[in-house]
Parts: C-alpha cells; sequence; structure tokens
C-alpha cells in the first residue's frame, strides 16, 4: 500500500491464523515519514499512528476472509472414501442367448374316413336245410337307403333294419349264462358277411333254441320267414 507525500507509510503483511487484527506482528514495520514530526507532539503522533493502524486492521480482516478453505478432516475423508458408488446397470450383450424354436409338430397320419351311418353291401346266404344249396342276395344301403348292387327282395325294409339294430348286434357274441327255451324252429341256417358301417361283419343263424329263434325274428325283413316246425 503506498501513501501520499507526507502521510505516514505502512508496510503490510497478512498475519497467520495465529494472529489477530489490530495487533501488528512480529516482523510488521510501522514507520513514520514525516519529517515534521517531533518528541513534543505527541498528539498529532497518535493520530498519525491511529489511521495506518485503521487501514492495517481493514486489510488483515481481508487477509482472513480471503485465506485458504480449510482442508478436510481424516474423518470426513474416510466418510466419503467409504461410501459405494452405484454400479452401472448390465447392458444387454448382443451375443445373449437366443430363444430356442419351438418344435415342429409332426403329422399325424389322416384317419380315414368314418363311414356314413346306414351304409352297408353285405351278402346274406339262406339254407334250408343241411343238404340244400345255399341262397345268396346281395343288399347295399346308402344312407338308409337300397344301393343299386342290391338283390336282396324287400330290401327298403332291410336297410331300416340294420339301421335300427346297428353294428352291435351282428358282432356280440352269445352270452353262455343265459338260460335258453328248449324249442326247435326248423332245419334253416343263414349268415350276413360284409361290411355295416365301416366294420366288418360276420354273423350266424339258426333255429335250435328259443335264443336262435328269438335272433333270427329280429332279422325277419333281412332273412326272410323261417319254415314251419
Amino acid at each position: 500500500m503506498t501513501l501520499e507525500p507526507g502521510r505516514s507509510a505502512v508496510v503490510l503483511r497478512c498475519p497467520t491464523t495465529s494472529r489477530y487484527a489490530g495487533k501488528p506482528a512480529e516482523g510488521d514495520t510501522v514507520s513514520n515519514t514525516d519529517p515534521t514530526s517531533g518528541a513534543g507532539t505527541p498528539s498529532r503522533t497518535v493520530i498519525r499512528l491511529a489511521l495506518p493502524l485503521a487501514a492495517l486492521s481493514l486489510a488483515l480482516s481481508a487477509c482472513t476472509q480471503g485465506g485458504p478453505a480449510a482442508e478436510p478432516t481424516e474423518q470426513e475423508t474416510t466418510v466419503q472414501s467409504s461410501t459405494p458408488e452405484p454400479s452401472p446397470a448390465p447392458s444387454p450383450t448382443a451375443n445373449g442367448p437366443s430363444a430356442s424354436p419351438s418344435p415342429t409338430p409332426v403329422p399325424t397320419a389322416a384317419a380315414p374316413p368314418a363311414a356314413s351311418a346306414g351304409s352297408a353291401l353285405l351278402t346274406i346266404s339262406v339254407k334250408q336245410d343241411a343238404a340244400a344249396e345255399p341262397v345268396q342276395y346281395i343288399l347295399e344301403c346308402v344312407d338308409g337307403a337300397p344301393g343299386p348292387a342290391s338283390t336282396l327282395p324287400n330290401a327298403e325294409a332291410a336297410c331300416a333294419t340294420l339301421a335300427r339294430l346297428g353294428t352291435g348286434f351282428f358282432t356280440a357274441r352269445p352270452n353262455k349264462d343265459v338260460i335258453c327255451t328248449q324249442e326247435y324252429g326248423g332245419p334253416q341256417t343263414a349268415s350276413i358277411t360284409g361290411d355295416l358301417n365301416g366294420t366288418s361283419v360276420l354273423a350266424a343263424f339258426a333255429l335250435t333254441d328259443g335264443c336262435e329263434i328269438s335272433r333270427w325274428d329280429r332279422v325277419r325283413d333281412i332273412l326272410g320267414t323261417p319254415g314251419g316246425q
């Protein structure tokens, strides 16, 4: 700091943290350059010294406020270093596992078309006795109606009988636990073979007891009326 001629000059040094404002530190020099000052004017000397001291106080305050910032303590450094940093979320890689392709369904063999109800192609054979030659007829039914290949008399009623009884009647086996009446209906025998509603059938008929007579009677429109007893 430089003062005008005739004023007291002050050499200023910022004190350390142990010094306080308003008191010159060791090494600070306050000089009076006024040639007119003397020992006989103490009040004037005090005034002249007060002005530099006031300026010194202001300068010390500025040095104290603008001094270096306090360094962080060891505890603060430890807390800051121990705080975990958030790890970045893993980004999807381009070479990640891809979804496995779904298995290709194995084609199954197509089931044959089901025969419509009332369809039949049968051979009817009837014998009057064991020595007689069998008489054969063809019965064809298409959707319950006689087909062009039919040679059986009364084929329309015969097709209606097939539709009523179904395949179960012609494929059932005799029940041995059933007690049949002992009666004789005649020597006639008959058989029905062929395809009925997509099922192969082979059924034999006779008139040897009450059970067989009842079976023949149910297919009378196909086999005809049996002979007399």
